[in-house]
């Protein structure tokens, strides 16, 4: 079983660049080109509720996604 962030489709979908992102949260870019290609093996929360209120994310299954092994 894997967690992912839907953080690329997010952004795709309000037409949001990773540098817009970056400048309105404070957030360095690298790290968010890391959780938006899912690179990163944990993700800190104080940093997810910090996107989260700048996209007015309130619901996790909006920008998670759990994917089952198939096996």
């Amino acid at each position: 079983m894997e967690v992912r962030l839907k953080l690329k489709k997010i952004l795709t979908d309000r037409g949001i660049t990773q540098k817009e992102l970056s400048q309105k949260t404070g957030l360095r870019q690298n790290a968010i080109s890391e959780m938006v290609n899912n690179q990163r093996s944990t993700i800190n929360r104080e940093q997810l509720a910090v996107i989260c209120k700048t996209l007015e994310i309130s619901d996790m299954n909006e920008i998670f996604e759990l994917i089952l092994d198939r096996s």
